[in-house]
């Protein structure tokens, strides 16, 4: 993708949010150049993670919140090769029997955090798919069925949407994005995802469109970035806070 004009760094790209410039960490301009740079993986539309939306919706319904990606990933790969979606809907119980089960993430053998909770959640969203099935026809009323998935708020609706239909129409709020709000001035500190989803996703949504990015893989790159840069992250927000 090749660099085009840029306003002065001392320029409003969004209400309270000035460019900055590409050398310094987290600013618009910054995540502008980073989303040029990115790699062709981050500019495809394969961001899915399962063959099928039932597939696709149980992966994200494993992470999240509290769960690594990698342990989320194990724990999906676990219930695919044993068989979950393939014949009826198992039982709540037959699922956390399985995610009970030691993981191997790497060369690591690690526990699987929420085991009950989330096989509840699965149990129910296999269950529905046997029942019901949404148009993914408008990205944003496929997105508000998903939210009827017992377990399934915005923030996993929207990875799903993301994901299935490689959608720019929808943003995932989560921890990193959430911090690099922050960092940016996009978001307030008095706002959180779980109170302010909707009108922080339209901020977020119109920030990609004036830097020119694409939602989802402005998305993909500050998610990526922004987990990596994680102790980093916290030092600079408490820097903030304490101001």
């Amino acid at each position: 993708m090749s660099h085009s004009f840029e306003p002065d760094s001392q320029a409003f790209v969004v209400p309270n949010v000035k460019w900055g410039r590409p050398d310094e960490l987290f600013t618009p301009s910054y995540w502008k150049h980073q989303a040029e740079a990115a790699t062709p993986e981050e500019h495809s539309t394969a961001f899915r993670l399962g063959a099928t939306l039932e597939e696709e919706v149980v992966a994200c319904l494993l992470g999240g919140y509290g769960i690594p990606a990698e342990v989320g990933i194990a724990a999906f790969n676990r219930l695919r090769d044993r068989g979950v979606f393939r014949g009826r809907p198992p039982s709540s119980s037959e699922i956390q029997h399985l995610l009970g089960e030691p993981l191997m993430v790497g060369s690591t053998s690690v526990r699987y955090r929420f085991a009950r909770q989330k096989s509840e959640y699965v149990a129910a969203a296999l269950m529905q798919f046997r029942n019901e099935w949404p148009s993914d026809s408008a990205h944003r009323p496929f997105r508000e069925w998903l939210l009827r998935l017992k377990g399934v708020g915005l923030k996993t609706a929207s990875w799903i949407t993301r994901n299935w239909l490689a959608s720019d129409e929808v943003a995932i709020i989560d921890v990193h994005i959430y911090r690099a709000g922050l960092l940016s001035g996009l978001f307030l500190s008095h706002e959180a995802p779980v109170t302010s989803y909707r009108s922080m996703e339209e901020r977020f949504l119109r920030f990609a469109s004036a830097i020119g990015v694409r939602t989802s893989v402005l998305d993909s790159v500050i998610w990526r970035q922004m987990r990596i840069a994680r102790r980093l992250v916290v030092r600079l927000l408490g820097t903030i806070s304490g101001q």
